[in-house]
């Protein structure tokens, strides 16, 4: 069956506030890729990408209006913060202070609380016709954690196959920890278009941090070697869901190293299409997509196409979670006044499957 080309998000269904105006932001380069940014939750919602025949293919799942977002999974394509991942029993010490933060995930914090980006409409700081800048201020009154965060992140495009995603933070009021990631799910042969399962995933990590029943680290790092992780040289994510016996929801932590390098690389049988994963980060969250339900409305992505368990898959980098409360992992801690940021890069190219 021939595969439709996917249709540009509309900006006219994405209004939001007084007097009206788009919080959807296309981008584009001249070579035809393209992208979808939404303010709510800085989050990705589409991502066209030519496949081995030139065909564009979408290759995020997401949603067709503001609407949707506002009534979806709330992770689904969101820049996460401003504490991705899990805090254990949602408290941590930092300074001589206890705090005591919002649970979200039985007693644990996920993804900053309640309060955490993904729910957040951010402001629109600068836009062109290949990038676009949004921002968001994280208040200690207001979500519970220490200290006041001024976030920016960009999303911007390169030809001939690049996504770049940057971000900066600014702490004041009081020293914090911090962890962000973004949440695209991905679906190299396109979204609504074949299974995930079969694509080919190879990631640069020989560890893994160890969970409890909750999915919370125990404090101990496990090599890969032998185990149903063991990404190093390539495995489908089906075989890996199979030998692991369940989902995949787990970080994978790379050797030290500085600056921007790969982790990680993912090909589509189907399309051909290969991305890249770039970044500078020490560690990479790896889900399977199985938390998708199916169900209604919250799982009703673009063209009316229902997203059951495994439609899409999501790569994360990111710092250690749970950091705060695990003094042998590499701190989170920022200290008030000074600035972090970080680099993700989607590099995608088209070609024979492996």
């Amino acid at each position: 069956m021939a595969i439709p080309t996917p249709s540009p998000l509309d900006p006219s269904r994405f209004i939001h506030g007084e007097p009206g105006q788009s919080v959807l932001f296309p981008i584009a380069t001249p070579g035809g890729l393209r992208a979808s940014v939404c303010a709510h939750g800085a989050r990705l919602l589409q991502l066209l990408v030519a496949d081995r025949e030139g065909r564009p293919r979408d290759v995020v799942l997401g949603y067709d209006s503001l609407e949707r977002v506002l009534g979806g999974v709330p992770s689904l394509g969101a820049f996460i913060g401003r504490y991705a991942n899990r805090i254990g029993n949602a408290r941590f010490a930092l300074e001589g202070r206890r705090w005591q933060l919002m649970a979200n995930d039985g007693t644990h914090c996920i993804h900053g609380g309640p309060m955490g980006s993904r729910h957040q409409m951010f402001r629109l700081v600068s836009r062109s016709a290949q990038s676009v800048t949004l921002g968001w201020t994280f208040r200690e009154d207001e979500d519970g954690f220490p200290g006041d965060v001024d976030l920016a992140v960009c999303y911007a495009l390169s030809d001939p196959g690049t996504l770049s995603i940057r971000w900066e933070a600014q702490v004041t009021g009081r020293s914090t920890v911090l962890n962000f990631t973004p949440h695209p799910f991905f679906n190299l042969e396109g979204d609504g278009w074949g299974s995930p399962g079969s694509t080919l995933l190879q990631i640069d990590a020989g560890q893994v941090l160890r969970l409890d029943a909750s999915r919370l680290p125990t404090g101990d790092i496990d090599p890969v070697a032998g185990g149903p992780l063991d990404f190093r040289d390539g495995q489908t994510l089906d075989a890996a869901r199979q030998a692991l016996g369940s989902g995949i929801d787990h970080c994978l932590v790379l050797a030290p190293g500085a600056g921007l390098r790969r982790m990680a690389r993912a090909q589509a049988p189907g399309s051909g299409l290969c991305m890249e994963l770039w970044s500078d980060a020490p560690a990479i969250q790896v889900y399977s997509g199985h938390g998708l339900s199916g169900d209604l409305p919250s799982c009703l992505g673009k063209a009316g196409r229902l997203y059951g368990p495994g439609a899409g898959f999501c790569l994360e980098p990111q710092q250690f979670p749970d950091a705060p409360n695990q003094p042998h992992f590499p701190s989170t801690v920022v200290p008030v006044g000074e600035t972090r940021g970080g680099t993700i890069e989607y590099r995608f190219s088209a070609g024979s499957a492996q």
